[in-house]
Formats: structure tokens, C-alpha cells, sequence
């Protein structure tokens, strides 16, 4: 099946289903995510804020089938239309999945989902991650259609890290991908790689979005020197080491400056011998995992953002930074061109000479640094999780309406 659809239109969100006959009294949707909060990372964040979104609308029943590493099953309710089931699963690393946690997942929530479709009916399923979660929805497709929200690694080519596992997942990926109704890419970026990826298939695009009553900018206050910032999973994706070396850069010229690092993973240990080889104990600071509250109090007292992915779907990190009024630099990867436009630079990825390049020109400019802050706050106000939200609200009826897949 192809898939080309477009982008619903931004238009208040209905009350009622548009046609009726699809289900009088809401449509009942389940959603199957192998990362929800505190597990793994921005996919995991983007679909709280999604759920906690579509609690506004009414003529929605939805589901949430995810992991918790609590001993036991639990079952929560957002409000009276959106619940959660959250299975137990076993877990050594909050934000690494090892392949036999993989495997447990599938085959805990394989038997879940045996019983519980018995005894539940849904219009359509939506899936976070094409694999594993997508496997689930596409052996389950006879009982119920499914839609796909692509986040990166699930698409070949996106994460080095699983360059071999993908020379055996893509036959199957290719299989998930044609048989579900639509397939949700979060830029254009990573759509442009499904598309090459899969050749005949095709995507379309709803962007992460942000809450812009949590992340907000606050008065500056005077600092002796400018302070960077970056948010992210220490894993070798993120290119942290790269900011780090663009950070002695920055020493050897004789910039001022002082560098926070939020996050925690399985290179944290190492990024902190880097960062003491390289001189700089006294101006990085890795601060660890922080929860959205303490993250939303600490961007508005930081400068600029930094974040020199290698590769990015579109990063939640950096809409939150945006919102607080920060300049973005980020590298060329999936979903930069269209969080950056006046509001910050975006640079080569994999080499810190030009990294350090700009981060020196906006450090010596604060009447620069405090413009492209003020454009990061307006560009953020048009990326509100409420349309995102609604986006994904129109998009579920509108496949519902389609012929079903042969």
C-alpha cells in the first residue's frame, strides 16, 4: 500500500465523530509503545503529551498498552476517555533496551494482547516504532487496522548502531509498513529517509510538538558568562564527545563560557574522562537525568542550546529549548531545517571545528544571542502538542474512511 495522504488541516477539534457510522460513541483506539516515562527517551515523552492532549477530546476512547519496570501490572487513567495498562518488564537501563528485553516485550505483550482484544473492540491501533511495537499491531491486523509513527531507529539507515540488525529487520519493517493505513514520520527529514528506505512507500509528516505553558523563557538574569546547554540521552548518537572537544575549542580562544549536560546513559563515564582530559572540569557540568519540571527551570537560566546529533527524528530537547527562548545550534539531521531558521544555525554534523565555529561567533554576540532567543519563542508557539494533537485526531478518522489495505 502507498501511503499519501496528507497533513490534516489545523482546524478545531470535533466534538463529534465527522461520520457517524464509524462509531456513534467515540472512536476507540488502542495505542502499543514500548517506551513510556520514565522508559527510554523522546518517543516515550512526545506520547505522554499526546495522551494527556487527546483527554480534551471527547468522541476518543484510548488505550495505552506499555512497560513499566514495576514488579507488577499496573492501570492508571489519564481521564475518563484515555487509560494506560502498563505490563512489568524486567530492565537493567531506564533509556538502553538490550535484545532480550526485546524479546520479552514481545512475547509478554503478544500474550496480553491475545486476551485482551477477546474481550475489547477497537476501531485502530497506533503505534509508537515501527519495530518492535509495529510487529505487535501487524500480527494483530485482522483484528484490528493499525497506523505507524516512525521515531528514527525504525527506519534503516537512521542509527549506525543497528546497521547489521538492519540488513535482517528490513524485509519485515518493509511488510509492517505496507500493511498499516499510514505511516507518521516527525520531520521531513526522517521521512525523506523512510522514502529512500522503502521505495514505493510513502509517509507524512506531524512534527513533535511542545507544551508552551511549561517551557517558557524567564527575565535574564546577569551572569558572568554565557552558559550552553544541552539536553539528551548520553549515548553516541547524541555527539556529545563533539561538544565536548568544540568546548576546548572555545577554552584555546579564550571564550568565556560554562556548559551544562543534562541526561544520564551508558557513555556518561566516558564523557566525563573526556571532558577531564581535555581540561574543562571547571567550566562542564554533567548534571544528570532530570524530570521536564526541573528541565523547564533550568533552560531559561542557560544562553544557547547545543545538541550535535548524528542522527535526529525531530528532538524534543530542542523544542523545549526553543520555547524557553534559547538560540538553537543544532547539526544537520532530521527536523533542524525546520525548527532553525532565524533563530539559530545549524552546522555539519560529525566535526567539531565548525561546531565551535559558531558556537564562538553567538558567544561574542549578545545582541545576536538575545534576537534569535526572541524568534525560538515565536517559532515555538506554532508547535503546540494541542495541534499535533488534533492533527493525529483527524488523521485517525480520515484512514477509517479509506478502503482497507489488500
Amino acid at each position: 500500500m502507498d501511503h499519501n495522504g496528507t497533513n490534516p488541516v489545523d482546524a478545531a477539534p470535533l466534538l463529534t465523530s465527522p461520520n457517524p457510522s464509524l462509531s456513534p460513541t467515540g472512536l476507540r483506539i488502542l495505542t502499543l509503545n514500548y517506551e513510556f516515562p520514565p522508559i527510554g527517551g523522546g518517543g516515550g515523552n512526545a506520547h505522554r503529551h499526546l495522551l494527556q492532549e487527546f483527554a480534551r477530546f471527547p468522541d476518543l476512547r484510548v488505550t495505552l498498552l506499555g512497560a513499566t519496570v514495576d514488579p507488577q501490572l499496573r492501570h492508571e487513567t489519564i481521564s475518563p476517555n484515555v487509560d494506560l495498562h502498563l505490563l512489568p518488564l524486567p530492565k537493567r537501563d531506564l533509556l538502553y533496551w538490550r535484545r532480550s528485553e526485546i524479546i520479552y516485550y514481545l512475547m509478554s505483550h503478544y500474550r496480553f494482547l491475545r486476551r485482551h482484544l477477546q474481550d475489547h473492540h477497537y476501531d485502530l491501533c497506533h503505534v509508537f516504532f515501527g519495530f518492535p511495537c509495529g510487529l505487535l499491531a501487524y500480527l494483530y491486523r485482522a483484528n484490528v487496522p493499525y497506523i505507524v509513527s516512525v521515531r528514527g531507529s525504525d527506519v534503516p539507515g537512521f542509527n549506525p548502531r543497528f546497521s547489521k540488525d538492519y540488513v535482517f529487520l528490513h524485509p519485515l519493517l518493509r511488510r509492517i509498513y505496507r500493511s498499516s493505513r499510514a505511516v507518521i514520520a516527525n520531520s521531513d527529514g526522517l521521512r525523506e529517509l523512510y522514502e529512500q528506505a522503502f521505495p514505493g512507500l510513502s509517509a507524512q509528516v506531524i512534527p513533535n510538538g511542545i507544551d508552551t505553558r511549561i517551557y517558557a523563557p524567564l527575565e535574564p538574569e546577569p551572569r558572568p558568562e554565557p552558559i550552553l546547554v544541552t539536553v539528551a540521552r548520553l549515548i553516541p548518537r547524541k555527539g556529545i564527545d563533539l561538544l565536548l572537544r568544540a568546548c576546548r575549542l572555545l577554552q584555546e580562544q579564550g571564550i568565556a563560557f560554562r556548559c551544562r549536560i543534562v541526561g544520564d546513559g551508558p557513555e556518561e563515564d566516558s564523557l566525563k574522562i573526556l571532558a577531564f582530559r581535555l581540561g574543562l572540569a571547571s567550566q562542564v557540568e554533567f548534571l544528570g537525568r532530570m524530570d521536564r519540571t526541573a528541565i523547564s527551570r533550568l533552560l531559561p537560566q542557560c544562553d544557547l542550546f547545543v545538541l550535535p546529533s548524528h542522527a535526529e527524528g525531530m528532538s524534543n530537547a530542542a523544542l523545549e529549548a526553543m520555547a524557553c527562548g534559547l538560540p538553537l545550534v543544532l547539526t544537520d539531521t532530521g527536523g533542524a531545517k525546520e525548527l532553525v531558521l532565524e533563530n539559530g544555525v545549524i552546522v555539519p554534523p560529525g566535526n567539531e571545528y565548525p561546531l565551535a565555529s559558531v558556537l564562538s561567533q553567538i558567544l561574542g554576540d549578545p545582541v545576536r544571542r538575545k534576537e534569535m532567543g526572541k524568534q525560538s519563542r515565536i517559532r515555538a508557539e506554532s508547535f503546540s502538542w494541542h495541534n499535533v494533537a488534533r492533527r493525529y485526531h483527524d488523521l485517525y478518522y480520515e484512514v477509517l474512511e479509506r478502503q482497507c489495505p489488500s
